[in-house]
């Protein structure tokens, strides 16, 4: 947007503020949920290197879900990489709509982020349409029956940004339909930012940190200490590694599809099981004393 007026700015500023506060108004006790939680017994942060690796090999690369997945797999990487490939894009939007463009279409640099990121948006908007059909036309049985229309709308939000952006590429700055374009493609961002610790998409952000700090194999669980210590029993027995893992499950539902007792129609449910702690932890919190299995967790598929 070209030299935007002093009333497009404030605009511009109240929106950024509330959408930035909606969000941490979410997030930020997400968070405090994960730091209250207990400590894990006999956590290292070493070796740096393996997780340093493990990190850009699972997050960057996204190797395992393409592996896992090939299809999938390669239009959810696509999504992930035009996210990151957008960052600069956004920044730049913003500053743009404050009056200050840190890229410029006349600068080699500025061509070439701007091009390359035409290339992610084409990417990312053929890869949102083909997860929207496979969730809600094809529909695997591991996405699960419920139909999640929160996940439509972030897709159309998603989608929205990716086509505002290309637009551009035919309608510059200060010619008829800029404006429009540029506000459309403006609240699709404030509109998705507030949403995304309100859904499962909160692995955007959670992910790579669960990924760097996974023990990268079973969780050495410590020995009873007294009479009244039962294990994981309550709220108060949830470390700070299995709240961070509870809130960012991306509910793919690869868990269920390896998992033999679901396979044999037993209740375990592994999904089930992660977003049952993320259920418990909303409603309870890491220090209460209501016992796990109950009301999100059940008894019968905790034992099988």
């Amino acid at each position: 947007m070209v030299n935007p007026t002093w009333f497009e700015t404030a605009i511009l500023l109240m929106l950024l503020a509330v959408s930035g506060y909606l969000f941490w108004m979410r997030f930020g006790k997400v968070v405090n949920k994960i730091f209250a939680s207990k400590p894990d017994a006999n956590f290292s942060i070493h070796p740096v290197g393996k997780r340093t690796w493990e990190f850009f090999w699972e997050v960057i690369c996204q190797a395992k879900v393409i592996k896992e997945r090939p299809l999938p797999g390669l239009a959810h990487a696509f999504v992930f990489w035009g996210f990151c490939a957008f960052g600069i894009i956004t920044i730049n939007h913003f500053a743009q709509g404050l009056g200050f463009p840190l890229l410029h279409h006349d600068s080699w640099v500025g061509r070439f982020v701007f091009y390359l990121a035409g290339a992610f948006g084409v990417a990312v908007a053929v890869s949102i349409i083909g997860l929207f059909i496979r969730r809600f036309l094809v529909r695997p049985i591991w996405l699960g029956t419920k139909i999640s229309y929160e996940s439509g709308f972030i897709s159309f939000l998603i989608l929205t940004l990716m086509l505002t952006y290309l637009a551009t590429f035919w309608i510059a700055d200060g010619e008829p339909g800029s404006r429009v374009i540029w506000w459309t493609h403006t609240l699709a961002l404030l509109t998705f930012l507030p949403l995304i610790p309100h859904t499962k998409h909160l692995h955007l952000v959670l992910s790579p940190v669960t990924v760097f700090l996974s023990r990268g194999s079973f969780a050495a669980i410590p020995p009873l200490v007294g009479d009244e210590d039962f294990g994981l029993d309550t709220g108060k027995d949830l470390t700070q590694l299995a709240t961070l893992q509870a809130y960012s499950c991306v509910e793919c539902g690869r868990c269920m599809e390896h998992c033999p007792a679901t396979n044999t129609g037993k209740l375990l449910n592994p999904k089930q099981i992660a977003l049952g702690f993320r259920s418990y932890l909303n409603e309870f919190g890491p220090q209460s004393e209501e016992p796990l299995l109950g009301k999100h967790l059940f008894q019968e598929a905790a034992f099988q």
